[in-house]
């Protein structure tokens, strides 16, 4: 079981903001189905969605939870 996050940003004139949600998986193609289906969640009439999936590999550890940098979110890489 891998582990994603899926970093959603929210746009209509202006930015509406970013939802993190960390994802298991099996693959990264399954991943990819649950934050696609968030961003349907949250997608408004007037607000559309994107998504990026970040892998975190297994043997890295936030020891404090932290936002992810601009780079980290538009990349899709940690670190």
């Amino acid at each position: 079981m891998s582990r994603f996050i899926a970093v959603i940003h929210g746009w209509h004139v202006h930015s509406n903001g970013f939802n993190v949600h960390q994802i298991d998986a099996a693959n990264e193609q399954e991943a990819a189905e649950k934050a696609a289906y968030l961003t349907m969640q949250r997608q408004g009439k007037f607000d559309e969605c994107a998504y990026v999936l970040v892998e975190v590999q297994s043997e890295e550890a936030i020891k404090q939870p932290r936002k992810l940098s601009w780079r980290e979110r538009i990349t899709g890489r940690m670190g």
